[in-house]
């Protein structure tokens, strides 16, 4: 006999329709809540993001939820960005992708040379540190940064090439040093001549407080021809020139600076560098140093002698000057014919300076006469001859 007493449904899992209906209910109302998810972090309320747990964020593509959700749920197919949420240990740090964030990760963009970070507004809240590759401009798009859980060593992005230091050109062989007998102030009228051209020229030397000043002017009709100025002190070697300058007719001053502190020789124009030697003189000052080394050893001033002075030019030109002692002759002046000792440095090439010199042994051994010769151009030689000497201020 059958009873009316329905049977007793067993428990633990509902009928299977049930399942389905509370399944797509879910889902449906799973897809409600995503399309209301804010994208922007910045639109989080700051407590929620205190409450919150720690999590890690990635961003995905930018799909439809109908694609993100079970096939067969009714939902609106308007694209929106979907977001992957994965609970991550409470003791890993949070890792936000810059795509999701973008206006936070380009405020924290470091500047091109140098690493910056901006302080967060809680410890709990604080904005990851982005770290950009080298070459990303701030206007590229904040997904190509790589976040980083800590912070690097900062390190600038450019790092300067170490300059080599510059190697001094040394003399070709040590420079002899010489004692020395300065002459007494004085000046030197001459008349001078550089091809057809004459005209007159003045040397001027001065010397006061071991401090010196040689001044060489020469003109034509008023028109200055050649200026030349050494200016220095003395060491154990004589004449120690500080700064020389010189100047030809139409051409821009240069000059040879000897840096006595740092030991080299530089100038306004060439980029050289040369050692300096205990005894180099520049292009006027030998004409001074090399009577004080005469009248300090006279010994030299005969047939065969030899002053070896290391010269150095205004553009560059530096040399060794071996003087040798050609022995006496006599040079007629406006004053009269003088009695002196001849030294010519010859030239060790097609292009190098033949200097030559007349020195008078009763007027300290200073040039009565001068004659320098460039590359061999004789047309063109530059020549001084003693017109009156005046010692003394």
């Amino acid at each position: 006999m059958r009873s009316d007493t329905p049977p007793n449904t067993p428990r633990g899992r509902p009928p299977v329709p049930v399942l389905i209906t509370l399944t797509l209910a879910a889902l449906a109302l799973h897809g409600c809540l995503l399309d209301g998810v804010p994208v922007d972090a910045a639109e989080l309320p700051l407590s929620a993001v205190q409450n919150a747990p720690a999590v890690q964020v990635r961003s995905l593509s930018t799909v439809s939820i109908e694609t993100a959700i079970a096939p067969g749920v009714e939902a609106t197919s308007q694209p929106v960005a979907a977001v992957a949420l994965q609970a991550v240990p409470a003791e890993t740090a949070t890792r936000v992708e810059p795509a999701l964030e973008s206006a936070v990760s380009r405020a924290a963009l470091p500047e091109p040379t140098h690493t910056t970070e901006a302080p967060p507004e809680s410890p709990s809240a604080a904005a990851p540190e982005v770290i950009t590759p080298a070459g990303l401009s701030p206007s590229a798009p904040a997904t190509d940064a790589v976040p980083v859980a800590s912070k690097p060593e900062a390190r600038p992005w450019a790092v300067a090439a170490a300059s080599e230091p510059v190697v001094l050109r040394q003399p070709e062989h040590p420079v002899p040093v010489y004692r020395t007998q300065i002459p007494p102030a004085m000046t030197i009228e001459y008349d001078i001549s550089r091809g057809a051209i004459s005209g007159t020229g003045e040397l001027t030397w001065r010397h006061e407080n071991g401090r010196y000043e040689a001044r060489l002017q020469a003109s034509v009709i008023g028109y200055t021809l050649l200026s030349q100025i050494s200016q220095g002190g003395f060491d154990k070697a004589g004449l120690a020139p500080q700064r020389f300058t010189d100047q030809r007719a139409r051409k821009a001053a240069r000059a040879a600076n000897f840096q006595r502190d740092a030991g080299k020789i530089t100038f306004s124009g060439p980029s050289d560098e040369f050692a300096l030697p205990a005894g180099a003189q520049d292009r006027l000052s030998w004409m001074i140093q090399l009577p004080a080394v005469l009248a300090a050893e006279p010994k030299r001033a005969v047939t065969g002698g030899e002053v070896v002075l290391y010269v150095v030019g205004a553009r560059a030109d530096v040399a060794m000057w071996n003087l040798r002692c050609l022995g006496v002759e006599s040079v007629e002046t406006s004053a009269g014919a003088v009695r002196t000792v001849k030294f010519m440095r010859a030239p060790r090439g097609p292009k190098d300076t033949q200097a030559e010199v007349w020195l008078d042994p009763t007027r300290h051994y200073m040039p009565v006469r001068a004659r320098l010769t460039q590359a061999g151009d004789e047309a063109e030689a530059f020549e001084l001859v003693l017109r009156q000497l005046k010692t003394g201020p």
